[in-house]
């Protein structure tokens, strides 16, 4: 996020404004600095140890690939699978939630090298109980919009949030 800095041109829209002063009201919240900070550690953790803690938890070792490949390929199969559910309007705790998770949990262990196992499945929830949080796609929001960026829409986080729910809510397969 320090890379990543508001840019507000000489001359802003309206819409660039009120960016600003709604990013200027996030930063200085203490619960969200408090939330990137444990995102940044947990993400410099799993550098330091190299890889992701799923991946190391299920098989003791790095996946093959770039964590940001991977990470984009798995993005990518929760934006289409969740992301339907979530569209759909189904609850995470019914049997076709089951179906749905049971297919996307072993495609995800696959890019990460790995089987689904309990393990997986558990460092799993816990990271996405860490990278998910709506205010922090909110900032990388606010920030397309002041600095001119591509904006990524529909949001991605009710996904991920579809996924930790169902996940949470059912027994491993």
């Amino acid at each position: 996020m320090r890379l990543a800095m508001p840019e507000l041109p000489g001359e802003p829209t309206t819409e660039q404004v009120a960016a600003w002063i709604e990013l200027a009201e996030l930063v200085v919240d203490p619960d969200f600095r408090a939330r990137v900070r444990a995102m940044a550690q947990r993400s410099a953790d799993d550098r330091t140890a190299g890889g992701s803690v799923a991946v190391r938890a299920a098989t003791g070792a790095p996946a093959s690939g770039t964590e940001r490949e991977r990470h984009g390929a798995t993005a990518q199969l929760v934006a289409e699978r969740a992301g339907a559910a979530v569209q759909a309007g189904m609850d995470p705790a019914s049997d076709a939630a089951r179906e749905i998770r049971d297919d996307l949990v072993p495609r995800m262990a696959q890019l990460y090298g790995t089987t689904d196992k309990p393990a997986f499945r558990a460092q799993l929830v816990d990271m996405i109980e860490t990278f998910t949080d709506r205010r922090v796609e909110r900032y990388w929001q606010l920030l397309a919009i002041m600095n001119g960026w591509p904006r990524r829409e529909p949001s991605a986080t009710p996904a991920w949030e579809w996924l930790l729910a169902t996940l949470r809510t059912q027994s491993p397969a």
